[in-house]
């Protein structure tokens, strides 16, 4: 699942055909406004492409609306709507990326025959590649998923970045760690790869695609 790049133009395109939905609204007969004002909410959609067009479903209060219109401001929040959602899917999927080629190095050393000795150099390079990762991926930063999504992946989101600075918390492994602590390590690489994934159909399951 990814959720790819955001076309601020459609955007625009989108709002500007809200706030002419908005004029059209203010010039129609007084009971036809009355009926809209009966209505708990106002939905506006953000939408981008990457390759399959992807919608978005933001939920907005009618007087929340009318106040973005009356300011001008509806264009400017769904684009900031749509470009939180790229950086966060963006950095979502470099997270997952990093966390796979930690993986990959802790492989290295438990799938090795016969085993390496904890002095070998090559194990030893492995580890330091683990950590150079992980220090990578510690200094990682992009923003939770908008408002719109992020009530439905909170308590996952919190899970997941729970590490102080809202840091993704991976296993530490110093050069002589034994072998029970490296293939500890790689199983919880594994649980921490299923919960980026579980975030991520998480939000996907907000998208509609048309």
């Amino acid at each position: 699942m990814r959720i790819e790049g955001n076309d601020q133009r459609l955007a625009a395109a989108t709002a500007a055909q809200m706030q002419n939905s908005g004029t059209q609204q203010m010039l129609a007969p007084k009971s036809a406004q009355q009926q809209d004002a009966q209505k708990a909410s106002k939905e506006n959609r953000v939408q981008s492409v990457a390759g399959d067009k992807v919608s978005i479903n933001v939920q907005i209060s009618k007087n929340t609306a009318d106040t973005l219109q009356k300011m001008g401001n509806i264009s400017d929040f769904l684009n900031s709507v749509a470009t939180n959602l790229r950086q966060t899917n963006e950095g979502l999927k470099e997270t997952s990326a990093v966390v796979a080629e930690m993986k990959n190095s802790l492989d290295k050393i438990i799938k090795n025959y016969p085993p390496y000795s904890i002095e070998s150099k090559d194990r030893i390079d492995q580890l330091m590649s683990y950590s150079s990762l992980r220090k990578q991926i510690m200094s990682m930063e992009f923003p939770a998923p908008p408002p719109p999504l992020y009530e439905g992946v909170k308590h996952l989101w919190e899970d997941l970045f729970s590490g102080a600075d809202k840091t993704l918390q991976t296993p530490a492994l110093p050069q002589d760690a034994p072998d029970s602590h490296v293939a500890a390590a790689a199983k919880q690489l594994d649980v921490i790869s299923s919960q980026i994934g579980l975030v991520q159909d998480s939000i996907s399951s907000a998208v509609i695609k048309g």
